[in-house]
């Protein structure tokens, strides 16, 4: 039995698995084009109150072998620092939740080939991401069709991940893996308007639980004599997602800007349900300056097995669990929540060869089932600063 705190936690957790995707989030649409350049990033993400603080350092660069091949990457050292929550509940509804401190350092990269022949592209992928307790190496591939003159783009691919745990609370090295089936259409409806559509499932199997979560169940030790222990969480070994994702883009002559409009609906055999609105406009200033505000908004239902604690419940948790029912979690990032960020960021193209940007974000996250502790959830800013080179 965990009759004490553990020495590490990660309610950073998600944060590692972006990898794939962050190249594209980070170094801005722009960069998408086969054009050759050396993009740097600098990144502090940083919860209140001394929760957790990400220090994010990115080099990434793309280049055009031939005509046919493209060849894109880029790298990224966090160092992670702070607190997070263990799972235990706080004393009281208003009260402080108990908290674990961690430091930790991840080394991330992804390398993209392009191959393009006239109206087909195929994109090849590895990602590879390692911290001192996990390990994870991903494969995709994806395809581009283009038809109606161009106008109507039609791609799918697969995504593999394979992930490994070693973290101190485990008694042995666990493993992880997921598959992703992706599909989309784009359509650019006149020379100002393009949206698109795009749906993935994913199937994960293997260890999906946090090995530094902990839950409580007062337990009668002896008769008359309960105790508050702990005991690590059990999410089911097996997830199935689906994701569906809708995006258009506007521009407008008369005020010489755009609009980009994104939502993202999400569900899986968990019972986690979400909403995701994202807004940014741009806004472009003379030659060479662009202002870019942005309001995203998220909401979502709790987990079947989202549980605050054990006490008063006929489960009856195990030292060594395995993913098999019954699943309990008090984990708050599967509790029902809502969360908003809302943010500027600055473009100034310098010269032709240089772009410098940089952006301020508030996130704010609050719960919404009226008995985890508003404590439990945090609230960060987020600072960026960078520039691209074009060579």
């Amino acid at each position: 039995m965990h009759n004490s705190l553990p020495k590490r936690s990660t309610s950073f957790r998600a944060y590692r698995l972006t990898a794939v995707l962050a190249y594209v989030y980070i170094f801005g649409a722009r960069n998408l084009s086969a054009e050759d350049h050396i993009a740097a990033k600098w990144q502090d993400y940083a919860e209140d109150d001394g929760r957790i603080r990400v220090i994010s350092r990115y080099l990434g660069f793309e280049k055009q072998l031939n005509t046919a091949v493209t060849l894109r990457g880029h790298g990224v050292i966090d160092s992670i620092s702070g607190a997070t929550p263990t799972g235990v509940p706080a004393d009281s509804p208003e009260g402080q939740v108990p908290l674990s401190q961690l430091n930790d350092r991840r080394e991330a990269g992804v390398i993209d080939i392009d191959w393009t022949r006239e109206t087909r592209k195929t994109t090849f992928q590895y990602a590879y991401s390692k911290e001192s307790d996990f390990l994870s190496k991903g494969y995709s591939i994806s395809h581009t069709e283009e038809f109606n003159k161009r106008n109507t783009g039609l791609s799918f691919g697969l995504s593999f991940i394979d992930d490994e745990v070693f973290a101190e609370p485990l008694l042995e090295t666990e493993e992880k893996e997921s598959l992703d089936y992706f599909i989309g259409i784009s359509l650019v409806l006149n020379p100002k308007t393009v949206v698109s559509l795009n749906f993935t499932y994913s199937d994960f199997d293997g260890y999906l639980s946090d090995p530094y979560k902990i839950i409580e169940k007062e337990t009668e030790i002896l008769p008359g004599f309960p105790l508050p222990l702990t005991f690590p969480e059990n999410r089911p070994s097996e997830r199935n997602r689906r994701i569906w994702f809708a995006n258009g883009k506007r521009f407008f002559d008369a005020l010489n800007g755009s609009v980009d409009f994104d939502y993202r609906y999400f569900d899986d055999n968990w019972g986690v349900e979400s909403h995701t609105f994202d807004l940014e406009w741009y806004q472009k200033i003379g030659d060479r300056w662009i202002i870019r505000p942005k309001y995203r908004y998220y909401r979502q239902n709790a987990a079947d097995f989202y549980l605050l604690d054990l006490n008063n419940s006929p489960i009856v948790p195990s030292e060594r669990p395995d993913g098999s029912s019954p699943n309990y979690s008090s984990d708050y990032r599967l509790a029902k929540f809502a969360s908003e960020t809302y943010g500027v960021k600055v473009v100034f193209d310098a010269s032709e060869q240089i772009s410098i940007d940089a952006s301020f974000e508030r996130y704010e996250m609050k719960g919404r089932d009226g008995v985890t502790p508003q404590s439990a959830f945090p609230d960060a800013d987020i600072l960026t600063i960078g520039g691209t080179f074009w060579y």
